[in-house]
């Protein structure tokens, strides 16, 4: 076979050594971020999740009055969240927000039976929780406040999102020793689905709850949707559990079951409370709360957020008792998930020429929905969250139409006459924003001209509006580096909207401006998900690839960020053990034929690759492990005669326009790898766009 020629001659010269890029699959370079933004569409899990189901009619439990009597119809609610407490210390629960690649880390758990990242049948923990080593010394990280390496007890929880393949991952009681992380319990959740824990398992809660999903965020209490998912809440005893839940804490009699669900009554009255108030209480009034845990009677629980004010919170929750909720049924379980329901969307009209860009609102909408607008489909939907999508409409004949959402499981909902098309529209206005803005970037301005009488409404897409919807000029925040936000605006004039005009917002990395010449390459990258970057909003263009590195950016390259190689069981190589959060990509290159490692049984994972290493590894992750690039008879580079073992391979590269060289007739063939480079190789070799 060639792949035997090939390996033979380069294994034995150490060419064909294995890569992987320090990025996006496995690196200990991405950005983990405390508090960080979550992944959409919001809120977190289906709409038909247990946390995200409208309860407001749901029926009631015969025994809820009893219920609040055992409780005690006095015991008044508590945010059970906050701020600082001291320099170290904090109230409430802080979360993480990590890469895909983020390297995995085994935890010795206490109740191992019930955890996940444990092979059940030896009892033997693997690296499975991808814990930021940052947690390790610094404070904030984990429940209490205390870093990992401050075993100081309570619940300790540390709750961790993958926001590239939306996981949650949940640890209770977490400590590092001194050479290990151990804890109670571990467990993992993949928010694209509504899989539950086996019943009589744990989780990170007492209730087998994931925790994250049932927090009052900061975020969403203070920004422009409603609040669309129940609250997390626990009681000082209980008994046995119900669904939700999968795991007991308790036998007390007449004790509410965890898994329960409370609603604050529709007749109480809120008024008198700050807005965001109202809008805390609302949501108990429509999504309720749910047991997840023993601990003091109606506490609520919330993230930890700097700028909670709990001198207002705290009086204002105190003003609200157990006697103001109802229990619902117990176990209630609405089935099958329930069919999307659209209730507005903004603006109300649009020209007959189509182009509106319009928010469509409602509830139980899924991603991959589509939109039709008079029984024609619209463009460019993107579902924001349950309760929001955006769309643009078709063309139409002037009148009041219909707006129809459909989610993939083909359930469909109607807003019946709620959109109207109409003639003698204002031209789409012309968007003025900058081209490029850096990652983090606040209060970034754009604007469309004045026009007396007109009211604009404004979407952004990959991105934060955070003032001025209505008027000619708005405020925005950017998104995630490496991707295009798109700004949207609509001029209304005398009852009727334009064609929306349209600005797309390069985010950039902080360190990778427009002046940078890698700029398009590693923005492709990072748009394709391969990359998130090498922490603090910086892509590190001039850093060395690692080997180790350049495996995860060769396979995520080539299949994609769906995909995730077989679990190492057995390691290729004496320096990548299992335990290595690179050894799957590793091992992966070496089954498929890519590397042989670099000798002596070795794969030298954090050597770096050089240009002529990289020929090879391009050329064998593309085409596969029995290819092999015509010989090469006239050498253009100076440096690579044709007596090179890469001459082929580095050739083959310039045939197909790949590269260039690195300048005055020269390849620079044992030159290391950057990332700004690797940039260029992968976008051109696999041909992301």
């Amino acid at each position: 076979m060639v792949v035997a020629t090939a390996c033979l001659a380069l294994c034995q010269a150490g060419i064909l050594r294995g890569v992987r890029a320090a990025d996006k699959t496995v690196s200990a370079t991405d950005v983990a971020t405390r508090g960080g933004q979550l992944p959409v569409p919001l809120p977190l899990f289906p709409p038909n999740n247990w946390w995200n189901l409208d309860i407001s009619g749901a029926p009631l439990d015969p025994g809820s009055a009893a219920f609040i009597t055992h409780i005690g119809p006095g015991t008044t609610l508590h945010p059970d969240f906050g701020g600082d407490n001291g320099p170290v210390q904090i109230y409430g629960f802080p979360f993480v927000v990590v890469d895909g690649d983020q390297p995995k880390k085994t935890v010795q758990f206490l109740y191992s039976d019930e955890s996940d990242g444990v092979n059940h049948t030896t009892d033997q923990s693997f690296p499975f929780y991808p814990i930021p080593d940052e947690a390790i010394t610094q404070s904030r990280w984990i429940e209490g406040g205390e870093p990992g390496q401050q075993c100081v007890g309570g619940d300790r929880h540390m709750l961790i999102v993958d926001r590239s393949n939306k996981y949650l991952y949940e640890l209770y009681a977490l400590c590092w020793d001194g050479s290990q992380w151990t804890g109670g319990s571990g467990a993992f959740f993949d928010m694209k689905t509504n899989n539950r824990r086996p019943d009589t398992w744990t989780s990170a809660d007492a209730a087998g709850l994931a925790i994250l999903p049932g927090l009052v965020r900061y975020d969403e209490v203070f920004g422009p949707d409603e609040i669309d998912h129940a609250f997390r809440f626990t009681v000082q005893n209980s008994n046995g559990y119900v669904y939700p839940a999968s795991h007991e804490a308790g036998t007390t009699g007449g004790a509410l079951p965890m898994g329960t669900r409370l609603r604050l009554k529709a007749s109480v009255d809120i008024s008198g409370e700050l807005p965001y108030i109202q809008k805390i209480l609302r949501a108990m009034k429509r999504y309720g709360l749910i047991v997840a845990d023993n601990g003091t009677n109606m506490y609520i629980s919330g993230v930890y957020h700097p700028l909670w004010d709990n001198g207002e919170l705290n009086p204002a929750f105190g003003n609200y008792a157990a006697s103001d909720f109802e229990v619902v049924q117990l176990g209630w379980n609405p089935q099958p998930a329930p069919a999307p329901l659209v209730s507005t969307v903004s603006p109300t009209t649009g020209t007959t020429a189509g182009g509106t860009a319009i928010s469509v609102t409602g509830a139980n909408f899924q991603t991959g929905a589509t939109v039709s607008v008079g029984g024609t489909a619209a463009s460019q939907v993107s579902v924001d969250r349950s309760t929001r999508l955006l769309a643009v409409t078709p063309a139409h004949a002037a009148g009041a139409v219909n707006v129809v959402v459909t989610n993939p499981d083909t359930q469909a909902g109607t807003g019946a006459g709620i959109f109207t098309y109409c003639g003698g529209a204002q031209p789409a206005p012309v968007i003025t924003a900058p081209g490029a803005v850096v990652v983090n970037a606040t209060g970034v301005a754009a604007s469309v001209p004045a026009n007396a009488g007109s009211t604009f409404t404004w979407a952004v897409t990959g991105g934060t509006l955070t003032g001025g919807q209505g008027t000619n000029q708005i405020a925005f925040s950017a998104g995630t580096p490496g991707t295009t936000m798109t700004l949207r605006a609509n001029d209304t004039n005398a009852g009727c909207t334009s064609a929306a005009g349209r600005r797309d917002v390069q985010v950039d990395f902080l360190d990778v401006p427009p002046s940078n010449g890698f700029r398009p390459f590693v923005t492709t990258l990072a748009r394709n998900g391969v990359t998130g970057g090498c922490g603090a909003g910086n892509y590190c263009p001039d850093a060395l690839v690692t080997r180790a590195q350049m495996a995860v950016f060769l396979l995520v390259s080539k299949e994609g960020t769906s995909y995730t190689p077989p679990a190492c069981v057995t390691p290729q190589f004496a320096d990548v053990p299992c335990s290595n959060p690179f050894a799957r990509w590793i091992n992966e290159l070496a089954t498929r034929g890519i590397t042989g490692g670099c000798g002596n049984g070795n794969y030298c994972p954090n050597a770096p690759v050089s240009r002529d290493q990289m020929a090879v590894f391009l050329l064998l992750t593309k085409e596969g492990s029995g290819y092999s690039p015509p010989p090469c008879t006239s050498p253009t580079f100076g440096d690579v005669p044709c007596s090179s073992p890469y001459a082929k391979w580095i050739y083959e590269l310039v045939a197909r326009g790949i590269t260039g060289g690195c300048g005055s007739g020269s390849y620079c063939p044992t030159a290391a790898v950057t990332r700004g480079q690797m940039s260029v190789f992968l976008v051109t070799t696999f041909g992301l766009n």
